[in-house]
């Protein structure tokens, strides 16, 4: 009966164990892995440019973390496919995809849906160089460790892109209607100063030509 006892303690021991590695709400799943970032940023051409969606961070604010996790995932799968399944550099990305993938179950599915979907008008597509991109991943994953992510934040106001591109275009109209009104005044006025130029001229050569004939 005891060695049964002991038996299942052991058990239940090591189901905590597991849970506290793989719960957000017992530990982190970042691992010490991230060394392997600078692996990356060496084998990866520095002036490649990798694409990604993200919330700038003075945007997000503490739901940095939250709304920037699962499109990072997506990006770093996309990249991951840039490579042979033989390469060490997939084997390296993979690493980051499926710490990436532990992070995100340790939050609430409902939540980060409602959260991305609040947010969505602030993503941005942007396209990294290499550096810029492994940088951006360690910075994700530093703030993960240190806990300052959560869903209390509040997005701010939504720029709507379609009345900023109709605002430009009527400016440029403007500019363009503004720029043709002052040639359509320049170009007559230009035109009665080079007229009054060629009168003086001819009457100063007539004055001059009856002069000579006078005098001659």
């Amino acid at each position: 009966m005891r060695k049964k006892i002991i038996s299942t303690t052991c058990v239940l021991l090591g189901l905590f164990s597991s849970l506290h590695l793989c719960s957000g709400k017992f530990g982190t799943p970042i691992t010490d892995d991230v060394s392997k970032l600078s692996e990356l940023k060496q084998n990866i051409p520095s002036d490649y440019e990798i694409p990604v969606s993200y919330v700038p961070e003075e945007v997000a604010g503490t739901c940095w973390v939250v709304l920037n996790i699962y499109p990072l995932e997506r990006s770093l799968e996309k990249l991951a496919g840039m490579f042979g399944a033989m390469s060490s550099n997939r084997d390296d990305i993979n690493v980051f995809i499926t710490m990436l993938k532990s992070l995100r179950l340790t939050f609430d599915h409902e939540e980060l849906e409602t959260a991305m979907q609040v947010f969505q008008c602030h993503y941005r597509e942007r396209s990294l160089l290499s550096g810029l991109y492994f940088d951006y991943i360690q910075d994700l994953l530093r703030a993960a460790t240190q806990g300052t992510s959560s869903f209390s934040c509040k997005p701010q106001p939504c720029l709507n892109h379609q009345q900023t591109a109709e605002g430009q275009e009527e400016s440029r109209k403007y500019r363009w209607l503004k720029s043709s009104s002052l040639l359509l005044v320049l170009i007559p006025f230009t035109a009665c100063i080079v007229l009054i130029v060629w009168q003086v001229r001819r009457s100063c050569s007539f004055t001059l030509q009856t002069f000579v004939i006078i005098k001659v």
